[in-house]
């Protein structure tokens, strides 16, 4: 992937770790770090309608919580791995739908959607996938979630994305509309990814 122009970027980082990964594994690369750092958007003010979501009514939209993890807790995780200086990694804070627009990204080689729901899924897609350069990827870490599948499928047929995508491990080829894991929520595998043409 070193040959495809553009940046790192992670959509839903929970403590970060992933990203302080994704820092290590390209070091020459402004990484992107955005997160609303205060759990799930509520559902009254999601883009797109779905009445299946799951995680908002779990997960109360608040700055404490399981799954609400602050700006400045992975700022001092960043600090801990001697990336808090760097000017190439940015934290962007907010809701996809409004953080993303004005956040200043402008070509993506890897991006990483992390956001557990359907409409934030298709709010990153919507903002950020024509910045995905030919060649470079997109990972979707929660394909194993209905919800985030049911988004991908909405997403591909809008775009006339052929409805593959490729396991994370096997880089084998799925077919988003077959069951792979019987018992499985969505009957996808986790990380599943596609490669922008």
């Amino acid at each position: 992937m070193n040959e495809i122009e553009g940046d790192i970027v992670e959509c839903g980082v929970w403590r970060g770790g992933f990203s302080i990964f994704l820092s290590y594994i390209f070091p020459n690369r402004n990484i992107w770090v955005c997160d609303s750092y205060e759990g799930f958007q509520p559902t009254e003010g999601a883009k797109y309608d779905y009445p299946q979501e799951r995680h908002t009514p779990r997960y109360t939209h608040n700055s404490i919580g399981p799954l609400a993890i602050s700006l400045e807790e992975v700022k001092g995780y960043f600090d801990a791995y001697k990336l808090g200086d760097q000017e190439r990694i940015k934290f962007i804070k907010g809701f996809v739908k409004d953080s993303l627009p004005t956040a200043g990204i402008e070509k993506i080689s890897l991006l990483r959607i992390d956001v557990d729901g359907y409409s934030p899924t298709l709010e990153v897609l919507d903002e950020l996938y024509d910045k995905v350069q030919p060649g470079g990827y997109i990972v979707f870490d929660d394909s194993s979630l209905y919800e985030t599948l049911d988004a991908m499928k909405f997403f591909f047929k809008s775009k006339d994305i052929e409805p593959f995508v490729f396991h994370p491990i096997t880089d084998e080829k799925l077919n988003i509309h077959t069951r792979y894991i019987p018992e499985g929520d969505s009957g996808l595998i986790g990380g599943s990814y596609i490669i922008k043409k």
